[in-house]
């Protein structure tokens, strides 16, 4: 786990050892980030700067890329940008409005 790793709201977390995250990354209630199937035991690698709502689903061998959001109860199967948000099952991704503007920590 990246510096500055935070979970809101515990409860109900599910993260797979083999997951990995980048810096200043936010998960709430409910999130799940697995394996999607046995037989391929690889899980998401979130960028920096990423922020996951609340029961959300990634699963497999994805990437989130620096400085997304990953809505509420979204399944993410995919990869997604940096930059971008993820919402709706299965997760649609469009880019930000504007690049984030992130204080330092």
């Amino acid at each position: 786990m990246g510096d500055n790793f935070v979970i809101d709201h515990f409860g109900g977390i599910i993260v797979s050892g083999a997951a990995r995250f980048g810096n200043n990354c936010r998960i709430r209630t409910g999130v799940v980030i697995g394996l999607r199937r046995i037989d391929e035991p690889r899980a998401p690698v979130i960028g920096n700067n990423v922020d996951i709502g609340a029961g959300a689903k990634l699963l497999g061998p994805i990437k989130i890329g620096d400085n997304s959001i990953i809505g509420a109860n979204a399944v993410v199967l995919n990869d997604v940008p940096e930059n971008s948000v993820a919402t709706g099952v299965p997760a649609g991704i469009k880019p930000r409005g504007r690049a984030p503007n992130l204080p330092a920590r």
